[in-house]
């Protein structure tokens, strides 16, 4: 057996190294390249020419023949609503009038409405000094009401419970709040 030293083991490592870095950069530039564009090859032209032939379509019918019939209209209308439909000129509604107006016995006769309609029973006065005002609802002792603060430092809102007191309330200013060019609020 022949014993390489550590210098020759070296020399063959990158040797082979290199052969094969530069097999590798051919390879890939050969990827690259483009290959050359052939020529098409034209074929032969012969004398032979093919003969295009149209041919007129067949119809059927005669102008002479084609019947539309009438469209019937209704002489007599039966909703009329005051629209003109006549010649080049049409309204779509006619003018609207104005109500007539209410006079002072209609406004102030209890027993109809302003428009003329009857009334089925005339409204009752009520003295206003003689209106009981409504009781309040009686507090539950079982219940906390809003406001209370219990043991450990809560607070009882109705609606959401016992929360924690966060302290007071915090304001910052954003100076830099803008929504399209214009500044959001005041914070005067």
């Amino acid at each position: 057996m022949i014993n390489i030293n550590d210098k020759t083991k070296r020399r063959l490592i990158v040797a082979s190294g290199l052969i094969i870095s530069v097999i590798l950069i051919v390879l890939i530039s050969a990827q690259f390249k483009k290959e050359p564009i052939e020529d098409a090859v034209l074929p032969n032209q012969s004398i032979e020419t093919n003969d295009i032939i149209v041919e007129k379509p067949v119809i059927t019918e005669k102008e002479d023949e084609i019947i539309v019939q009438e469209i019937e209209i209704p002489e007599d209308e039966s909703i009329d609503n005051g629209a003109i439909d006549t010649g080049t000129e049409q309204t779509i509604q006619g003018n609207v009038e104005k109500p007539k107006e209410s006079t002072k016995e209609q406004l102030t006769d209890s027993t109809q409405k302003p428009n003329g309609e009857k009334v089925e029973t005339p409204p009752e006065p009520v003295e206003h000094d003689k209106v009981e005002k409504p009781t309040e609802t009686p507090k539950n002792n079982d219940e906390p009401q809003g406001g209370d603060t219990n043991n450990q430092g809560k607070t009882y809102l109705p609606g959401f419970g016992w929360i924690e007191n966060s302290g007071e309330n915090q304001g910052t200013v954003a100076e830099d709040m803008y929504e399209n060019g214009n500044k959001i609020g005041n914070m005067d």
